[in-house]
Parts: C-alpha cells; structure tokens; sequence
C-alpha cells in the first residue's frame, strides 16, 4: 500500500514553517513519498531573499513565550517582531533544534517534493529563478492534488 503526505504551506511567519518541515523530513524519513504546496505567503519560504527574512509575528499570538509577561497590545510597537524572531531561534538552538535553512535541505536531501504554487508566484511576481535550487518547478493545484490523489493511502495536512 503506498502512503503519500501532501502538506499545504499557507503561511509565511516562522513558528507556522517549521512544524510542516518537520513532518514533512520526518515522513520521508520513514519511507512516505511526501509533497509540499507553497502558495499564498508561504511562497516567501522558496525564495531566496524572503527566505532570509521569515520571522515570528507575535501579534495575536498568545501562547508565545516571553521572558516576561508582555501584554498583547505591546507586541505591535517597533522591534517585537525582531525580538520574538531572536527569541525563538535562541530556544530553537538551545534545544539543537534545526534552523528553518537546515529542514528545507533536509526535505530535499530527503527527495521531498516541494512544489511552488503557479498562481502565488504570478500574483506576487516571483520568478522560478527567484527560488531556492532543488524544488519542482511552478505546479498548479491540480498537480499537487493528483500527486496526493496517486496515493493508495493520502495524508493531506494544511499550516
């Protein structure tokens, strides 16, 4: 019976990019063909200068840990973004956790299929040039779904 993950990347802010990595290195590590679907803000993960810049948005994020108890309205002044971003990669470290750089190599070391959404792309006027070396070329949904669909067993996951 073959077992395929689909994973669908929607978002673009650091603490909602690393769990799909993980599953998805985690899956292919256990024999799953896995698939990855970057549309909407999480086409910044693919692109080489964005990818650069994913930070963590504390803003409406409660359960964010803080080294001190910050009131919610306080994580919209200049300089939260920055400081919840160090924070989590200081956590991130501290735990030998691997950086977001380090699963996107992992997934594709580990033949994760990483597929950029056409129609992101269009809309935000990147290019395939403008993306990280070794993903799939521009896929539209159908492609990601009959990749999904081609299973005898899916598993489709969204973040």
């Amino acid at each position: 019976m073959k077992t395929r993950v689909g994973i669908i990347v929607l978002s673009g802010t650091l603490d909602k990019v690393l769990p799909p990595f993980i599953l998805a290195t985690t899956a292919a590590a256990m024999g799953m063909e896995t698939g990855m679907f970057f549309s909407f803000y999480g086409i910044n993960v693919l692109h080489k200068e964005k990818l650069k810049k994913i930070k963590v948005s504390p803003v409406g994020n409660p359960a964010m840990p803080m080294p001190v108890t910050v009131p919610q309205i306080l994580t919209v002044f200049p300089g939260m973004v920055d400081f919840a971003t160090s924070m989590m990669k200081k956590m991130m470290e501290k735990n030998r956790m691997p950086s977001l750089e380090d699963l996107i190599k992992q997934a594709i070391d580990l033949d994760v299929k990483i597929f950029p959404c056409q129609t992101a792309m269009q809309m935000f006027g990147y290019k395939k040039e403008d993306l990280i070396d070794g993903i799939e070329k521009p896929a539209g949904a159908a492609t990601f779904l009959n990749f999904i669909n081609a299973a005898d067993k899916p598993i489709v996951m969204t973040f």
